[in-house]
């Protein structure tokens, strides 16, 4: 009878722990990219990475220090009635983007934090996307790697035909720091100009107008933001990313590492004012 007892009190406890740890990977999980070296990835959803998931990290590929990137990690493949993730960078920061609520910030290691799901994500035509922020180290002239592992899963709370795998680590150029030369300290309008030279080999200069946000402002548009992309939409640059105060700039655009072809630059504001210019790289 005793052992009776004890085998069904074993199976009562088994159980358990095997619910509550399914409910852990529920809400997501860090320390399982290839940041530290690991290879053993979302071992809880099959033992061997599974090149039927598919799991890429799309942003851009240079970012100047200090700087604040977005970026996002698209996973296709496998069961895909779900996906989860976890995210990480060698030196740079992950932070959470306004633009998904479905991320969570973990502590993973000390004065260490990565990205994972809050749920199990829903895919969209076949493809789970979770968006992110990354902050660049101050340290130009350096690289970084950001990290991902993404499981893709049926999500029938066993562990039975899920699968998981590696995104390919991005390769991040940390790039110096563009001094932005001041023309003017006073604009009327949020304006952007045609570049010139245009077309233009290999750089070309932007000029664009800050103004006070009201007649009573003094401290002016806040989070000015230009960057560059290429003929897909891809974000190829980012050539201003903060505060300004009320005046007229001019930037320059390095293309040296970049195809002939036509680019967008794009400048916006936290107040959402933007404006659009196209520019020709020709080589």
């Amino acid at each position: 009878m005793n052992k009776i007892f004890l085998f069904a009190s074993a199976v009562v406890f088994l159980s358990a722990l095997v619910f509550e740890t399914l409910k852990a990977f529920d809400d997501g999980f860090v320390n399982l990219t290839r940041r530290r070296g690991n290879t053993e990835g979302c071992t809880c959803h099959g033992f061997s990475a599974s090149p039927q998931v598919q799991a890429f990290i799309d942003g851009p590929s240079s970012v100047r220090a200090g700087d604040t990137v977005e970026y996002r990690v698209k996973i296709t493949g496998g069961p895909l009635v779900r996906a989860g993730i976890d995210i990480s960078a060698a030196n740079g920061s992950v932070i959470l983007s306004s633009s998904d609520t479905t991320l969570k910030r973990v502590l993973a290691s000390a004065n260490v934090y990565e990205l994972t799901h809050r749920f199990p994500k829903q895919p969209l035509l076949d493809t789970v996307i979770f968006i992110y922020k990354y902050i660049a180290p101050n340290t130009p002239g350096s690289f970084d790697t950001l990290y991902a592992t993404a499981n893709s899963v049926n999500h029938d709370t066993t562990d039975n035909g899920d699968m998981w795998n590696f995104a390919a680590d991005r390769i991040i150029s940390i790039t110096s720091s563009i001094n932005i030369r001041n023309i003017t300290s006073a604009a009327a309008d949020f304006t952007l100009e045609q570049n010139y030279p245009n077309p233009f080999n290999p750089e070309t200069k932007i000029r664009f107008s800050v103004p006070a946000l009201n007649k009573n402002s003094i401290t002016g548009i806040n989070s000015i933001r230009l960057a560059v992309y290429d003929m897909l939409g891809k974000e190829v640059s980012v050539l201003v990313n903060g505060n300004l105060n009320p005046g007229k700039y001019e930037v320059t655009f390095e293309g040296s590492k970049y195809p002939s072809g036509m680019y967008f630059y794009v400048l916006s504001s936290a107040g959402s004012v933007s404006a659009t210019r196209k520019m020709t790289l020709l080589k």
